[in-house]
């Protein structure tokens, strides 16, 4: 070892930081004159799959989800806009949802319209509060705001 302990904390901190880490399955040094053992646990060991997830759980998780697109289906509804507009900004919101991340071409392919009805569409998303631009993907693009609690 050319720097004796140098990923001791490194080891110890990624298994704290696990979000399935028990203190039973902590990392385990061991030396003597002649060997080194580190011993590292598998932290899935005995764990809950998806599957085995408690139904209480899952349910939470679906409320929270259906309550999220309800609100902002609401919120689409509430628009001061044609039937047409709303029912092309509830054809988006369908197809991407909360997590996806969308721009002017991606609704213009969704609702077979043009660049620039995709781009007045989103303007009126963003006036209304219901989008947010999103950084890292390139310029224009936008994803649909969870609600505030």
């Amino acid at each position: 070892m050319e720097r004796q302990g140098s990923g001791f904390k490194k080891i110890t901190d990624a298994y704290h930081a696990a979000h399935n880490f028990r203190a039973e399955l902590e990392p385990v040094f061991y030396s003597d004159v002649t060997s080194f053992q580190v011993t590292l646990y598998n932290l899935n060991y005995g764990a809950k799959t998806g599957s085995e997830a408690t139904t209480a759980e899952n349910a939470a998780i679906e409320s929270d989800h259906v309550a999220i697109k309800v609100a902002i289906d609401v919120a689409i509804e509430k628009l001061t806009a044609s039937p047409n507009t709303i029912r092309k900004a509830k054809t988006v919101f369908a197809k991407v949802g909360t997590d996806g991340i969308f721009g002017r071409s991606d609704i213009a392919a969704i609702t077979n319209d043009s660049v620039t009805a995709a781009g007045n569409l989103i303007t009126k998303l963003k006036k209304a509060g219901l989008i947010e631009a999103v950084g890292g993907y390139g310029k224009g693009k936008y994803t649909f705001r969870k609600p505030d609690r």
